[in-house]
């Protein structure tokens, strides 16, 4: 007879490894979603996106951690505490009825927590790099450059083998058997992310010799500016500028150079004429390891930046369910207004704005009602992950 279980015990192990299933192929077959939306058949999902069902004693910032910390409770690694050990035991029964586990989409995040449910002992093994690298990929966040490297060469390696165009599951299919030699040796693969992350080290060398800037502001804002605010011209000045490597839009050097100098979530950038405003990817997932300010519509704003150009210059603001809300002159990022008076009405219009995405709200992350109380819509609740305040912040570039 079997001994009495009792709270201090460790749960019984749920069904790891699985094998991966083609997301478009799966129909009613029951499975482990992992960094995506549950469909119908998803008996355990293990995401950090909105209105994921991931029980919260898993909730951590990254859906690769979400899925290490499943591996540890499945395989015996971790166990519960009390309160929580209800729910765990729920959702290793639910999971040891999983035939499969899959993705939604193809992402460096995506990839390793695939990998995590595929082949457990190696992503215990190899914890650091998968996270660091899905940081770097999700986030813009680089808390290693080895982890920088591999995050860089899981696009290229995917269009490599599956071809330009290729669908989530070819992608899949085709990274898969290759990404453990990528994790273990990541120099074999040094064509694939050499050119990206010689532009990375480039931005972050001109951060670090103060040819880029970078302030934090209020509102958890960061305004980015190329030299002197002061010293940038006007539209004429754009004709003769020749830009930094990196460069894209609003911003003088590659994203995670920024993001890896600074976790504000909001980045203002200026880049001689040029000019964007974005929300970072944290604000639009379930990011728990610090508070971040729940996103506003962009729209009032860029309306009112409009009006306040002296010529055509139209301001457009992307929806505000975008993974990625952005904010920016539509001809080429490029504006009339003095930088002093966009940062002067960006600060305010953060400072007051209603929020209009909430991740962590209940019956979904559109907030109709935009009347809440300013103490309940500057911040969520933030709770604790594994290692949480570690590693900088980044936001990815989506």
């Amino acid at each position: 007879m079997s001994a009495p279980e009792s709270h201090g015990a460790r749960p019984p192990r749920g069904a790891v490894p699985l094998g991966y299933a083609a997301y478009e192929a799966l129909e009613e077959r029951p499975h482990v979603m992992v960094d995506g939306a549950a469909r119908r058949s998803s008996v355990v999902t293990l995401s950090h996106w909105p209105q994921s069902p991931t029980p919260q004693v898993l909730a951590r910032d990254l859906s690769v951690e979400i899925a290490l910390e499943y591996v540890r409770l499945a395989t015996g690694r971790a166990s519960s505490g009390r309160r929580a050990r209800p729910q765990v035991l729920g959702l290793l029964a639910a999971g040891r009825q999983a035939e499969a586990v899959t993705n939604d989409h193809f992402d460096e995040d995506g990839v390793m927590s695939v990998l995590a449910l595929v082949d457990p002992e190696f992503s215990l093994g190899h914890e650091r790099l998968l996270v660091d690298a899905a940081s770097c990929g999700d986030f813009g966040v680089v808390t290693s450059d080895v982890g920088a490297n591999i995050a860089f060469a899981i696009g290229p390696l995917a269009e490599q083998e599956a071809g330009a165009g290729a669908s989530t599951s070819e992608r899949y299919l085709a990274v898969l058997p290759r990404i453990r030699d990528l994790v273990e040796h990541p120099e074999r693969y040094e064509a694939l992310w050499h050119e990206e992350m010689r532009v990375f080290m480039a931005g972050r060398a001109a951060i670090e010799r103060g040819d880029v800037v970078i302030t934090d502001d209020v509102a958890d804002l960061a305004i980015v500016t190329r030299g002197n605010p002061e010293g940038l011209g006007p539209r004429a000045a754009a004709a003769g500028t020749t830009r930094l490597i990196g460069a894209s839009g609003g911003l003088p050097v590659h994203a995670a150079s920024v993001h890896s100098a600074t976790s504000s979530s909001r980045v203002l950038s200026f880049d001689g004429p040029r000019c964007e405003l974005y929300l970072r990817y944290e604000g639009w997932v379930r990011y728990i390891s610090r508070p971040v300010p729940l996103r506003p519509d962009l729209e009032p704003l860029a309306s009112e930046l409009t009006s306040l150009e002296p010529g055509p210059v139209i301001w457009e603001a992307n929806p505000v369910g975008a993974i990625v809300g952005r904010l920016r002159p539509s001809a080429d990022s490029v504006t009339d207004l003095a930088p002093e008076v966009i940062a002067e009405r960006v600060r305010s219009y953060l400072l007051d704005a209603p929020p209009a995405w909430d991740p962590f709200r209940s019956g979904g992350s559109y907030v109709a009602e935009r009347r809440e109380r300013r103490d309940e819509r500057s911040t969520r609740p933030s709770g604790r992950r594994k290692g949480a305040g570690r590693r900088p912040k980044r936001g990815g570039s989506r």
